[in-house]
């Protein structure tokens, strides 16, 4: 596979988890929602599988980029998952999905920028 190649399949796999989390980000700050959506469902089971075995190909990419998260271990986001399946998500479970988002976007616009032949670390 190119370079090309592997970092616009990259890019397409975080494009399509901050999409997810935005998703699930829009609804619970709307706060409209008795039962649990689709979205926070495939984000809860995604944030789960990230301390079980085998992984998904998406839970093992947030695995490599949450290597390097200050203060949160795996076991930290699995009991998030745990949180957004059981709909018990408070403004600090909230606050904690928006720092991944910001973790996703820097990555997305990095990959973005090695796929024109730059970097934007």
């Amino acid at each position: 596979m190119s370079t090309i190649g592997l970092y616009s399949t990259l890019y397409s796999r975080l494009s399509e988890c901050a999409e997810l989390l935005d998703q699930t980000l829009i609804q619970l700050k709307q706060n409209q929602q008795e039962k649990i959506s689709e979205q926070q469902q495939k984000l809860g089971n995604l944030l789960m599988s990230l301390t079980q075995s085998p992984k998904g190909i998406e839970a093992q990419l947030l695995v490599i980029l949450l290597q390097d998260s200050p203060n949160k271990s795996l076991t930290e986001w699995s009991r998030l998952g745990h949180k957004l399946l059981s709909n018990q998500v408070t403004s600090t479970e909230i606050t904690k999905l928006e720092g991944l988002a910001r973790i996703l976007e820097y990555e997305r616009a990095d990959t973005s920028a090695r796929m024109r032949g730059g970097n934007a670390s």
